[in-house]
């Protein structure tokens, strides 16, 4: 068991889950809301990792002996937005799954006029990959969004011009958005995705995504540059290379009649695939 306490992190140990005793391998320099937990490294069952997770959402990850944590990497940033805090994850959904799934509270959102306060993000498959940068933790949406869409557009091998507009035929409130582009390929300075007036671009020049105004580097791999937005009635959350980057806002629509637009600024942009699913309601879903 992690509990929080004056020292950061203190690891307990119990063989009837009511007698506690406390382990000597306390976790320093953590603040509240742990979370601790094992994930294969690149996939490899026989190169499991630790991974400890702070509140504001960083993490290290390292080796567990049963009673000791020892942090083989630096604290992480977790997610590049303003609104990520007080992650939990679970997993055994069922065990034969092998996910180990994530939510964190949106902390800081500001819902005039709504009869809820606050909100929690779309659910992510958490995932250990070893990345030029050193080991990262990546988190991506699960795949049960796919039961919410209630169509598709879709668009490949493109060429996307300064001035074109693909997506200006395409209204609504909920969205799942792919895009994959080819950097090495491509001559435009940055690519912007306007949905209901926030903003999400990638900057080729700087390898660089903002989301919301919220920024994380992300350079390219293997030449290629792959976002996914999902956009709820009050949060926008973006993903960068299958979720090496997340960047989590809250995000109050500016304008719902004005179309989706992704547009190519200073030259032309290579478009692999597009993919754009209109959202239904959770509360839809019929068991």
């Amino acid at each position: 068991m992690v509990l929080y306490g004056p020292e950061g992190y203190l690891l307990f140990s119990s063989r009837n889950l009511r007698l506690w005793g406390k382990l000597p391998g306390a976790i320093p320099g953590m603040y509240e809301c742990p979370d601790m937990f094992p994930l294969r490294l690149d996939g490899d069952a026989e190169r499991v990792k630790w991974v400890v997770v702070n509140g504001d959402g960083s993490y290290s990850v390292g080796v567990f002996d049963g009673s000791v944590f020892r942090p083989e990497t630096k604290k992480t940033r977790g997610d590049y937005g303003r609104n990520f805090y007080a992650t939990q994850t679970w997993n055994d959904v069922p065990e034969n799954d092998g996910r180990r799934i994530q939510m964190a509270w949106m902390q800081g959102g500001v819902y005039p006029d709504m009869p809820f306060n606050q909100q929690l993000t779309f659910p992510c498959e958490l995932t250990l990959h070893t990345l030029p940068e050193g080991i990262r933790l990546c988190r991506y949406p699960i795949r049960e969004i796919e039961k919410l869409y209630t169509g598709e557009f879709s668009l490949r091998d493109a060429t996307l011009k300064p001035g074109e507009n693909p997506l200006a035929n395409l209204r609504g409130e909920l969205f799942d958005i792919a895009v994959e582009m080819d950097a090495a390929k491509t001559t435009s300075d940055s690519i912007a995705l306007d949905v209901r007036g926030n903003v999400v671009t990638y900057s080729f020049k700087h390898q660089k995504v903002e989301s919301c105004g919220a920024r994380a580097g992300l350079p390219p791999r293997s030449g290629r540059i792959h976002l996914r937005i999902l956009v709820d009635r009050m949060s926008v959350e973006t993903f960068g290379n299958r979720g090496e980057v997340s960047i989590t806002n809250c995000a109050r629509a500016r304008d719902l009649g004005t179309p989706l637009s992704i547009r190519s600024l200073g030259g032309d942009a290579l478009i692999v695939s597009l993919r754009v699913h209109p959202l239904k309601s959770i509360w839809d879903l019929r068991q």
